[in-house]
């Protein structure tokens, strides 16, 4: 399966935790938030999984490939 990697930039607090964990998926934009980079797509779905769920903003949004979002709460 290959996730759909989406970035709430209302959500993101700038903490950089992707950024510093996968720097070849995730940048930060002009305004200093998080956005995703073209190296997003060849990360693994697992690791995508870990990185999203330890964004202390929940910013970081995976989508199935049916478009569901993926609840990373639980």
């Amino acid at each position: 399966m290959a996730y759909t990697v989406k970035i709430d930039k209302q959500s993101c607090l700038s903490s950089g935790r992707c950024v510093t964990v996968a720097a070849e998926a995730f940048g930060f934009d002009g305004d200093e938030l998080a956005e995703t980079l073209p190296g997003v797509a060849s990360v693994p779905d697992e690791r995508l999984l870990e990185i999203a769920k330890s964004c202390p903003s929940y910013a970081i949004l995976l989508f199935d490939e049916q478009g569901r979002e993926l609840d990373l709460t639980s």
